[in-house]
């Protein structure tokens, strides 16, 4: 008998049938795997939350600073800030070397600026680092001696380390009273002294009365010295000047004009803290500088046991200068430059 259209099954029928036919049922024990694997899961998300109550987490995670990150986090040992340093002029070196001047620049001032960040975060500085930092920088010259930009930006990098070694701490380089804040001279009065500044002060003029801190001396403004002259705590009528009242870019002593040694300037004997100061064309001997802004400008210059307390440099980026950088950084307190 012949089946009518309706007796036959439709396509969608038939590939129902196939796909119902082409998927055996699991077996139970693939079943049991599975809800044993959710019982696993749930059970551990339970303990992870409980664990999670019982012992929060800090609610803020520390802050890596912005800018040199990598070697600013590693910075709690000396050695690894320091590795960063010469790695910089490491790679400055084999530059220069292969003639590529500019990248050999750029990688003394990523190392000028690594040793910027340690003096501003106060990094504690291993012993050698000052004399391995400066024979790297010879080295990285070296590979390019007659590049005056080269010896511009490696200079610059020597001025930092100078920096960095005034930036230590060093309580042996001045007396308990300088040491000690409470004592020494603040920006605006001194200890028993009104709380109005002490503008009426004039250039070595002693302390009024009121000041009860022997031997300081303050000065509102420079204080000229002329040629063939000493000066010393006899003659300033104290041993430590205070210059704080001074804008910071004022010069504290005013010698000739000349800059130059055959003037016969001599400063001796003194602390001197805060403004700025010219080194060229002055004896300067037993001499402690705090706090200041120190320039050196390429002329004559002499100094005796002169030590250099939270000083920041200014000096020409050429072979002398260059030459006093690396006498400070060496924390050299004598040097004579004709």
């Amino acid at each position: 008998m012949a089946r009518s259209l309706w007796d036959t099954p439709s396509g969608r029928d038939r590939r129902w049938t196939k796909r119902r036919d082409a998927y055996a049922p699991a077996p139970s024990y693939v079943r049991i795997v599975i809800i044993l694997l959710a019982a696993t899961l749930v059970g551990t998300l339970g303990w992870q939350g409980i664990q999670a109550l019982l012992h929060p987490a800090p609610k803020f995670s520390p802050i890596i600073p912005p800018g040199n990150a990598n070697y600013a986090a590693r910075g709690g040992a000396a050695g690894l800030w320091e590795s960063d340093v010469m790695d910089a002029l490491q790679t400055a070196t084999a530059q220069g070397a292969a003639g590529n001047v500019t990248v050999a620049e750029v990688e003394v001032d990523r190392a000028a600026s690594i040793v910027m960040s340690a003096r501003m975060q106060r990094q504690k500085v291993s012993a050698d680092f000052y004399a391995r930092s400066l024979k790297s920088l010879d080295g990285v010259l070296k590979t390019q001696s007659d590049s005056s930009r080269l010896l511009e930006h490696v200079t610059q990098a020597r001025i930092e380390l100078a920096d960095l070694r005034s930036a230590q701490p060093a309580s042996d380089l001045v007396t308990e009273a300088a040491a000690n804040k409470d004592q020494a001279p603040s920006l605006n009065t001194y200890p028993g002294a009104t709380e109005t500044p002490l503008l009426n002060v004039g250039p070595g003029a002693q302390a009024p009365h009121t000041v009860t801190t022997p031997g300081h001396v303050v000065l509102a403004s420079p204080h000229a010295i002329s040629a063939q002259s000493v000066l010393d705590p006899s003659s300033m009528g104290g041993d430590y000047l205070d210059a704080t009242l001074m804008p910071e870019t004022s010069e504290v002593l005013l010698p000739p004009s000349s800059r130059n040694l055959s003037d016969e300037v001599q400063v001796e004997g003194l602390t001197i803290e805060g403004a700025s100061q010219t080194l060229d064309g002055v004896r300067w001997k037993n001499v402690t500088f705090i706090g200041a802004r120190l320039r050196y400008e390429g002329g004559q210059i002499s100094l005796q046991n002169v030590k250099f307390i939270r000083c920041r440099f200014g000096f020409n980026t050429d072979e002398r200068g260059a030459r006093l950088a690396d006498a400070i950084a060496l924390g050299q307190k004598s040097i004579e430059i004709q």
